[in-house]
């Protein structure tokens, strides 16, 4: 039973932790990296802080989810006893061990009834429109200036944060889902249909102007199914009609103009397919990103294969050295040795080709456990929203290998299990 000082002080608790979630979304936003690591960490440190804290972890150690993201992380750990290149093995450690602050926090379940992820995600809605206008303007400016139009799109719009085109684009297509499954279909007055519908045709023309082509697939695949059986079924149909009439226009302009998005599609089918068979290549062969992701799961077979490593793979710490052997031995372009390290700053581009790599068959089974106990959790729950993000990172999955990166483990884990919350309390909704 609580005691009656944390009883008064209850309100100021949740009031703190609703501010380190805030934390971290607005550091998604803006890109301010120590600020989302920091903050991770902190939602595990705010289940210490509660005097009913063993009951807490004794409930996350009942959530299969919750063992399996432990599992996974400590085979990552493990990598430690026969790595050669330990700092980085602690490294990648250390990214991955937010995996477990995570998934302690949501399966501890300390916020049930307290989380209003409504005001949530207005304020990460919010943030995300005024960086995304801010980088806008910006690629105005350098346009007016050296009237270079690459500065609107890609990597190049959101430089101004040092940010990566594809994982911003997942922060809008998270919000894309939530307001269209969460907001539209929830909302009685017309002012505030207005502004979401406004405000899903915005994110969709930045997602366009980020032109990743895995969002973008991803998110034409929604649009063709999800939005019409969602709307219709509602009778939303004048809300329906005008989303659809919008983006299909967008959509057109882009399939029948000559633009750099466009462009990035068409690079899919440039060059031979056959390419990434070769023995040897020249500096300066190119490969588009099909080409690129046949060969590194080539390569990772060929290291697994000559170090015998299937079962144990090669450590989390020698993972990226092993390729980098790969192309300096196969002679692909390695950079001018100051500016650019060529193809050797590339990893697999595939998290479950980098999990087998580094961690070997092991680590592939402790990565598929997580995600079949994730989706079970998902499945129980009848959240639509966690279901379609949850997929769309596994999509996602098979060209980023983004459990390495601090912004990876946060939409693999963090936003899925935050709308899987909504499930957990009217107070949410």
């Amino acid at each position: 039973m609580l005691s009656e000082k944390w009883r008064l002080n209850g309100n100021l608790y949740y009031t703190s932790v609703f501010f380190i979630l805030m934390a971290v979304f607005i550091s998604l936003a803006f890109s301010i990296r120590f600020v989302n690591s920091t903050s991770v960490v902190l939602l595990a440190f705010a289940i210490l802080l509660r005097p009913d804290r063993t009951s807490l972890i004794k409930q996350a150690f009942k959530d299969h989810f919750f063992i399996s993201s432990l599992c996974f992380v400590l085979i990552n750990l493990a990598g430690l006893l026969y790595t050669n290149n330990v700092s980085q093995n602690l490294k990648e450690f250390s990214v991955k061990a937010g995996m477990i602050s995570v998934s302690l926090f949501f399966c501890a379940d300390i916020c049930r009834g307290k989380i209003n992820l409504r005001q949530i995600m207005t304020i990460f809605t919010a943030c995300l429109a005024a960086a995304t206008l801010y980088c806008i303007f910006n690629a105005l400016y350098i346009y007016l200036v050296q009237r270079d139009s690459s500065s609107f799109f890609y990597h190049n719009l959101v430089k101004p944060f040092n940010e990566h085109a594809v994982y911003y684009s997942f922060y809008l297509l998270f919000c894309f889902i939530y307001w269209n499954e969460e907001g539209i279909t929830t909302v009685d007055k017309a002012k505030k249909k207005i502004a979401i519908i406004s405000i899903l045709i915005y994110f969709f023309i930045v997602i366009i102007l980020l032109s990743s082509k895995i969002v973008l697939g991803i998110l034409l695949v929604y649009l063709l199914y999800f939005i019409p059986s969602r709307l219709v079924k509602k009778r939303n149909k004048k809300i329906f009609f005008l989303m659809v009439g919008v983006l299909s226009i967008i959509l057109f302009v882009l399939a029948a103009t000559n633009n750099p998005v466009k462009k990035r599609f068409s690079d899919m089918a440039a060059g031979t397919s056959t390419l990434f068979q070769q023995e040897k290549f020249t500096p300066g062969v190119y490969f588009n990103g099909l080409q690129f992701r046949l060969l590194t799961w080539r390569f990772t077979s060929e290291i697994l294969n000559e170090q015998k490593s299937w079962l144990l793979g090669v450590s989390p710490g020698d993972g990226k050295e092993a390729l980098q052997k790969k192309y300096v031995e196969t002679n692909m372009y390695q950079g001018d040795g100051i500016n650019s390290q060529g193809y050797l700053q590339y990893d697999c581009h595939n998290v479950y080709l980098e999990t087998i790599l580094e961690s070997g068959l092991i680590g592939l089974v402790s990565l598929l456990s997580l995600i079949i106990t994730f989706l079970i959790k998902i499945m129980k729950s009848k959240s639509r929203t966690a279901l379609i993000f949850f997929i769309s990172m596994l999509i996602f999955g098979f060209t980023e290998s983004y459990l390495s990166r601090q912004y990876g483990i946060v939409l693999f884990t963090f936003l899925p299990l935050l709308a899987l919350s909504n499930t957990n309390s009217s107070a949410i909704k």
